[in-house]
């Protein structure tokens, strides 16, 4: 029987170490072969370049509404969905959403001359090489030209009426309507720019026609570069006047957005739709064609290979996604205004993301615009992933483009584009020069990572075992089955020691050197990794932290997958790289040294200071008369319970007090007074009265020793008992003290550099922090690690080196 139930005991135990094992066979197998579900490497940003390089040929006549041009592209985008298999995802069983528009056309040649005081001609000014329309009024007028040097609102209705002026300052709003209830005939105004010769009639943009302008003419507004803007004025100086001719009408054509679909594994799951708009802003006059690469033929081209990415994957998304061009962004954001009055789609359940104007060779940064707190939840996600992706990116509210109407209805949406406030040459949106040669492969490649990234982490919820690379992923995996071993040897060991395996016992094998070795190792990297992990991933959560909850449905910007990429990313970059360089390209070592040393210089003084306030009170506390010493002790634990935030503004409030009495008038003329004694003397008030506190404390002890009542008994005064025998003890126990007293010195640490702005290290980490520079933050957070454990193994190390007691092991 008791065999039996041996042999029952041996199989239940070899049963969990089977268990145990397999499951941990069965992770490292999943962590270093797990299968990837989303397949990145099928994007090809060749492909992108080749659809921009079609949408932006003469036969598509700058895609606007209502031509054939336009009608082509819708054709073009419809056939390629079908090619690679995405499926109609507009009206009725086809790509394609109708609707109406009103798109704006030129009757006549726009005209601007100048006429001297006969009436003649004497300058003839040419749109896009002399002056920019903006689409604002219509007409023709003629009038004296008159140049105004400051805001028009400044000068009387009367002296503006019939005039055509010249506006050399920032044209406002107010100023435009003014101009108008004042009968002002046309407006000029200077366009700034960076340079003002340009070698081709490229320079001057052609507006995109407002469908607002339908119901409000406004009035006749051009611009001119400051060149031939000062030519003008020289005529105006000499009386001249000008006749402009502006003539275009609004014709109601039949156009339409186009829509393709791939259906999600969750039929609930919600829908993820990338857009971007289809149009530009037609032919000239004269037949010339505006191409719109950049604007936003590379929006849409990225929004093609997408579709073809996905499509080719070997499994479908989580969630449906939807293809969209929107028609007619350039009239007013129609086409995305349509859809979100008339949606094939539920709204509630939908997320946009657009793309305008990406992949410029002259891009610095990206730009993540959206409003509202979905659509600022859903910025910060995609921020989030710039930074992932190593990119410079920025974060506005800009709302001039198909994102906004989603916006609008309180749908989650996103534009994505260049930075095209912060470029390093000047932007070719409409204009003749807005060709395939302003695209680079290179920023269409960066882009299309942020958007394969959201993809992966959005549609296909892979978490970040694929961001390991599969070196990192062996070492892991080994780690984890070592962790495994030790963990079994360890049970084992408890359960059954005298089991053998192979020739060793398992008793032997948990009392050998190597497996003391290697689990002393192996908790040093697993604690030093778990905490370095922990404050990695701390650092890197947002601090503009958003969390919406909405019917139901969580919307937030926190993602654990997010923050994890980024805290391997760090790590892996602290490893290969080093501490790297802050925000302001500064090295973060820089900062840790120069910080380090200050706050060093603080807390050494402070310290120093401290042990000899807090001795010379603790024996006057501990060593006078009962009846004093108890009133000093009393006062001592009275000060010890006061909260250091309170200590550190009574000394803040005080000293400014004496401040504006001019009584530190006299102690705070340099530099070192201000910004150093008075940190030191907030920082030292705590520590002092600790160490006070231990040195009475010691004393007292002391007194009551044998040795103390034997010299008394020999007639030696109080001062030679103090000095030869109860000083050594209490500096003994000050020295063994002073491990507890960093931590406090530290915490009062974070109060005096916050409020005296003393730049040591942990003013430096929350400014960091603040500044959500993460890469700082960390750095200095490894410093204040390493200032702890500094001090605490130096004071244990003059502890044992001084104290007889811990080197005999007394204590």
């Amino acid at each position: 029987m008791k065999r039996e139930w041996d042999v029952g005991i041996l199989g239940k135990r070899r049963g969990i170490i089977g268990l145990t094992l397999g499951v941990g066979l069965i992770f490292c197998v999943f962590f270093l072969f797990v299968s990837q579900s989303f397949d990145e490497t099928l994007f090809q940003v060749d492909r992108v370049y080749d659809h921009i390089e079609e949408l932006a040929k003469p036969e598509y006549e700058g895609r606007q509404p209502g031509t054939e041009g336009n009608q082509r592209a819708l054709e073009y985008v419809a056939d390629y969905f079908k090619e690679i298999g995405v499926v109609p995802g507009g009206e009725n069983g086809t790509y394609f959403q109708s609707f109406e528009a009103m798109v704006p056309y030129y009757s006549i040649e726009p005209f601007f001359y100048v006429l001297d005081q006969r009436g003649e001609v004497i300058q003839r000014y040419r749109i896009r090489e002399d002056y920019r329309d903006s689409h604002q009024g219509r007409g023709f007028v003629e009038g004296e030209l008159m140049y105004l040097n400051q805001h028009m609102i400044f000068y009387e209705s009367e002296v503006l009426k019939d005039k055509i002026v010249l506006v050399d300052v920032l044209l406002r709003q107010e100023d435009v309507q003014y101009a108008k209830k004042s009968g002002v005939k046309a407006i000029v105004y200077t366009v700034y720019k960076d340079r003002w010769i340009v070698a081709e009639p490229v320079k001057m943009t052609k507006a995109s026609g407002n469908i607002m302008r339908l119901d409000d003419e406004g009035i006749i507004i051009h611009g001119m570069e400051v060149p031939t803007f000062m030519q003008l004025k020289s005529y105006a100086d000499r009386g001249c006047r000008s006749t402009i001719g502006y003539e275009y009408a609004f014709r109601k054509v039949k156009t339409a957005n186009i829509l393709g679909r791939i259906d999600g594994k969750n039929k609930d799951g919600g829908y993820i739709v990338f857009s971007a708009h289809i149009d530009h802003v037609g032919k000239e006059y004269d037949g010339r064609y505006f191409p719109g690469a950049l604007d936003d033929a590379s929006g849409m081209a990225m929004v093609m290979e997408l579709a073809r990415v996905i499509k080719e994957q070997k499994t479908p998304p989580n969630k449906t996604i939807l293809f969209a061009g929107w028609n007619h962004e350039e009239g007013g954001i129609v086409g995305s205004n349509y859809y979100v009055n008339h949606p094939i789609y539920p709204l509630e359940k939908t997320q946009v993301i657009q793309l305008d104007c990406i992949g410029f060779r002259g891009m610095q940064e990206l730009l993540f615009a959206s409003g509202g707190r979905k659509g600022e939840i859903l910025r910060s996600r995609f921020r989030q992933i710039g930074e992932i992706s190593k990119l410079k990116v920025t974060e506005n509210n800009f709302m001039a483009s198909d994102h906004a109407p989603f916006v609008q209805k309180a749908v989650p949406a996103v534009l994505i584009m260049d930075n095209l406030w912060n470029i390093k040459e000047e932007n070719p949106l409409h204009t003749y020069g807005d060709t395939t040669d302003v695209i680079s492969k290179e920023n269409l490649d960066k882009v299309g990572g942020v958007l394969l990234s959201y993809i992966q982490n959005e549609a296909y919820g892979q978490g970040f075992i694929q961001d390991f690379y599969p070196q990192e992923r062996l070492l892991l995996s080994l780690l984890a089955l070592v962790g495994i071993c030790i963990y079994l040897v360890y049970r084992l060991n408890l359960v059954m020691p005298n089991q053998r395996i192979g020739k060793a016992a398992i008793e032997d094998i948990y009392y050998s050197v190597p497996y003391r070795l290697t689990a002393k190792l192996f908790h040093y990297i697993f604690l030093i990794g778990t905490v370095t992990f922990l404050l990695v991933f701390i650092s890197n959560i947002p601090t503009d932290f958003n969390l919406l909850v909405e019917n139901g449905e969580i919307y937030t910007n926190f993602s654990i997958s997010l923050i994890t990429q980024k805290s391997i990313l760090y790590i892996r970059d602290l490893l290969t790289g080093g501490l790297g360089k802050s925000l302001r390209n500064i090295s973060v070592l820089r900062i840790i040294q120069t910080s380090f040393f200050k706050s060093m210089k603080l807390i050494l003084s402070t310290l120093c200071l401290s042990v000899v306030i807090g001795m010379v009170k603790g024996i006057l506390d501990g060593y006078r008369d009962k009846e004093k010493g108890s009133l000093r002790a009393l006062g001592t634990i009275g000060a010890l319970s006061v909260p250091d935030v309170l200590v550190v503004m009574i000394v803040q409030i005080l000293m400014v007090w004496m401040h504006k009495q001019q009584i530190l008038e006299p102690i705070m003329v340099t530099e070192t007074m201000r910004k150093f004694v008075i940190p030191l003397i907030c920082l030292s008030v705590v520590p002092s009265v600790y160490i006070s506190r231990i040195t009475a404390v010691a004393l007292q002890e002391e007194m009551k020793k044998d040795y103390v009542k034997a010299a008394k008994a020999r007639g030696l005064s109080r001062n030679k008992i103090l000095i030869s025998h109860l000083l050594i003890g209490a500096v003994m126990k000050v020295i063994d003290s002073l491990v507890s007293v960093i931590p406090i010195l530290l915490s009062n640490l974070i109060l005096v550099e916050y409020v005296f702005h003393y730049p040591g290290v942990i003013y430096m980490l929350l400014k960091a922090y603040q500044e959500q520079d993460a890469t700082t933050f960390i750095g200095l957070a490894f410093a204040l690690g390493g200032m702890y454990v500094l001090f605490s193994l130096a004071f244990k190390v003059i502890a044992y080196g001084i104290n007889p007691l811990k080197r005999e092991g007394a204590y």
